[in-house]
């Protein structure tokens, strides 16, 4: 069973962090991202946070202790939130992350409350091929790496969902048996000799998930 670890940081710490890293700026809102995002946080998880800015431009990423912000303006969070391809791909691989049931606003300014509700209510179910592709090609990458990554553990997650979408049509974060099991254990063992275990199931959970994206897209093209 997971143990899910207690945030790091107050919502009202990380807004004074955030406010004092990005003067000139307004703080439209900010969210958990992540493992804390999808409540599979553990021991071993930092704090990540998605913070999204009136007033600036372009998107960076800082390490501030077990803090990592993933900052965005918000022109360019759009495009990442609608797949646009000149965003980079590690950040059209995870933009599921805001369907999670979990209530992981930290901070709203209520000015922009309009744009938060459309941020939150993504139809990703309408742009799956878009999403898969995306998640494809990251992982595609990644699964060669001499060494097993943590984050491959989103691979499981985004198997088990499908079999959700193919019984529910829609694309909700409902991870189903056994991608569920498989995905908690791995993230728990994924730097030791069952983390490379997992290795060969990955990789045929990544080849479904790229075959399965080629239908969605075929059908959509259809």
């Amino acid at each position: 069973m997971l143990q899910v670890k207690q945030k790091i940081q107050s919502n009202e710490s990380i807004l004074e962090i955030v406010q004092g890293i990005f003067p000139n700026t307004t703080v439209m809102f900010i969210y958990y991202c992540g493992s804390l995002a999808f409540g599979l946080n553990d021991e071993n998880s930092d704090d990540d946070v998605t913070v999204v800015l009136d007033g600036f431009k372009g998107n960076v990423h800082l390490s501030l202790g077990t803090l990592d912000v993933f900052a965005y303006g918000k022109d360019i969070y759009l495009k990442k939130q609608n797949l646009d391809p000149t965003v980079p791909l590690y950040d059209r691989a995870y933009i599921d992350e805001v369907l999670s049931e979990k209530d992981n606003l930290i901070y709203l300014d209520e000015n922009y409350r309009d744009e938060y509700e459309a941020y939150k209510n993504i139809d990703l179910t309408s742009k799956l091929g878009l999403f898969l592709e995306s998640f494809v090609e990251h992982y595609k990458m990644r699964i060669d790496y001499p060494e097993p990554q943590k984050s491959h553990y989103h691979i499981f997650r985004v198997r088990g969902i499908l079999d959700h979408v193919d019984e529910s049509g829609k694309y909700r974060h409902f991870v189903h048996e056994p991608w569920y099991a498989y995905m908690i254990d791995y993230k728990k063992n994924w730097n030791t000799n069952k983390g490379l275990e997992y290795m060969p199931l990955l990789r045929e959970a990544l080849a479904y998930i790229e075959n399965y994206k080629d239908r969605v897209i075929s059908n959509e093209l259809g």
